[in-house]
């Protein structure tokens, strides 16, 4: 057996125009979720991503389908209301299956990047606050929104700031076994020990969200190198958690992955974890997103996905998934994607969102793709789940 992926529907959530957007691609690291614990309103897609607007505060506008992805129209944005800072990078949403704390099941959970606009400067003092972890929620599906919690500060927005607070960069949001709330995200701080640089951690919240715990560090590789990032958990039917990042600076390259028992514990953060890939040795590479279908085998298949195949930049038409039938042991095969675009243009694919729909019947992928060699638009395509008994 194995999982059989046909493409049924191809268009664009959301096509930036150059006179309404700084410079650049206007569009980046988009999210999707499907509601279903929202009554009449389940089945209703939501998606979110990064929009350089020419204006300030900035904000991350959600976008709905009532249609099952045919068609999107623009919902609502999400503000910093706490700092007024300007909501910018690494959106994720997540619907919440119970309740938690007095959250209900069908809450939508938010969580992003809010920076101010004077943190890029580079005459900042090293001491300023210039990356903070925001959770916020929505308690009518996705339509308006209120300030929940700050879970992670963080330094200035640059990579290898040595000697000064690292930035926190891009959250997850998932349930852990224990019912908590749990964020994971890319955290610099530590690097200020030249032992570490960038490393993964992860926080939970028991009381739905309003405080957290202690972060602890599950990827930290001590050689003052490496950077493992943009960590994405996906639950597999045995109950564990199955979590995959890029390590950047890495020879290897690939996209490597843990397993937990528990949503919290990943084991040893020194280890690299496992590479995912092929029997003859083909991988994917760089910002990866993981899901499980219950399609494809007694196991189901997890489905993986990364910017480029094997480390090579060139035309993805189509790219390559990389698929698991037996919860993450032993080799991976290839699957086509559903989404097409030029990884040698820099952003195109840069972090893809995925979500399984309609009763786990079909697939809808989003990505970043090239409007031209810099203006991008968020494209998705839609392809049906089956198990091939072949």
């Amino acid at each position: 057996m194995a999982l059989k992926l046909t493409k049924d529907f191809n268009g664009v959530v959301f096509a930036p125009r150059k006179d309404e957007i700084k410079p650049g691609g206007g569009v980046l690291y988009p999210r999707v979720i499907e509601l279903h614990c929202a009554g009449e309103e389940s089945g209703t897609l939501l998606a979110a991503f990064e929009y350089y607007a020419d204006r300030e505060p900035a904000v991350i506008p959600i976008f709905r389908s009532t249609d099952g992805g045919k068609t999107w129209e623009h919902l609502s944005d999400v503000e910093d209301t706490k700092n007024h800072w300007g909501m910018r990078f690494q959106p994720v949403l997540f619907e919440l299956p119970k309740q938690c704390g007095d959250l209900p099941a069908g809450t939508i959970l938010f969580a992003g990047n809010s920076i101010p606009m004077q943190a890029f400067a580079p005459d900042n003092p090293p001491d300023f606050v210039g990356t903070e972890l925001q959770l916020y929620v929505s308690r009518d599906h996705g339509k308006t929104w209120e300030y929940r919690s700050t879970f992670a500060y963080g330094g200035v927005p640059v990579e290898y700031n040595w000697d000064c607070l690292g930035p926190v960069w891009e959250p997850f949001i998932y349930i852990n076994a224990y019912g908590d709330i749990t964020v994971v995200y890319s955290d610099e701080k530590p690097h200020t020990e030249r032992i570490l640089n960038q490393c993964l951690a992860v926080i939970s919240s028991s009381d739905g969200g309003k405080s957290w715990g202690e972060a602890r560090l599950v990827v930290a590789i001590p050689d003052g190198n490496r950077r493992p990032g943009m960590a994405i958990v996906t639950k597999l039917p045995n109950g564990k958690y199955f979590m995959c990042y890029e390590i950047v600076n890495d020879p290897d390259q690939g996209i490597y992955f843990k397993i937990s028992d528990d949503g919290m514990d990943y084991g040893d953060p020194a280890l690299y974890g496992t590479r995912a890939e092929t029997a003859d040795g083909q991988f994917v590479g760089s910002m990866p997103y993981c899901v499980w279908t219950k399609n494809g085998g007694p196991n189901g298949t997890i489905i993986l996905s990364g910017k480029r195949d094997s480390g090579w930049l060139g035309l993805r038409d189509p790219g390559k998934f990389l698929v698991n039938y037996n919860l993450g042991e032993g080799p991976w095969e290839q699957v086509n994607m559903l989404v097409s675009y030029d990884s040698r243009i820099h952003q195109a694919g840069w972090s893809m969102g995925m979500a399984v729909i309609e009763n786990d019947s079909k697939l809808i992928q989003l990505a970043p793709t090239q409007m031209d060699p810099v203006l991008l638009q968020i494209s998705y395509g839609i392809g049906v789940l089956e198990t091939n008994e072949n």
